[in-house]
């Protein structure tokens, strides 16, 4: 009974690596349905081809809370998955009821700060950015713990300083069916 043991739960363990290994790449088999679309990239649309519309607008101002620089886009893109709709209901922030051109959405709006040293490269003081993101992060299974961006706009790139303080001020609008 022991030499039947030990290849049984070989057996039995192998069985569960391939299974949860299809499970895993299954996100990856349907397109534009997974949170990723291979191993490493996350499946983004532009949010114009979804229910959401961002605008994200970003205030920099130096140590003395002088403005530096503001920028804006309407441009950007989202996850075509369920995941946007339990992420955006949870986001906390103003929101309110709308209509626009006959249409009814739920606009959210809310503010937050960056952590500027996170974009520094080690070698220098000043860099250039452009991309901004509302990441959710969490373990996502076959790509273990991680942040994926929801949420992502592209702006003009601006100039930043480790000590600058940026404040970025976004709206997000959901289709109400």
């Amino acid at each position: 009974m022991k030499g039947f043991a030990a290849p049984f739960l070989g057996v039995i363990f192998t069985v569960l690596l391939i299974g949860s290994v299809q499970s895993a790449s299954a996100d990856h088999l349907e397109p534009g349905k997974g949170i990723f679309k291979d191993k490493d990239d996350v499946n983004l649309i532009p949010a114009k081809d979804s229910k959401y519309f961002t605008h994200v607008q970003v205030l920099v101002r130096d140590t003395h809370g002088q403005l530096v620089s503001v920028v804006e886009s309407s441009y950007g893109f989202v996850i075509p998955h369920e995941i946007t709709d339990h992420f955006f209901d949870t986001l906390k922030g103003k929101r309110e009821i709308i209509t626009i051109d006959s249409i009814k959405y739920e606009k959210l709006q809310f503010t937050g700060t960056v952590n500027t040293k996170s974009f520094m490269p080690r070698d220098s003081d000043t860099t250039f950015f452009g991309a901004w993101r509302i990441q959710h992060c969490g373990e996502f299974v076959g790509h273990g713990n991680g942040c994926i961006p929801v949420f992502t706009t592209n702006t003009s790139h601006v100039s930043i300083t480790e000590k600058d303080i940026i404040t970025n001020q976004w709206t997000i609008f959901k289709i109400i069916d």
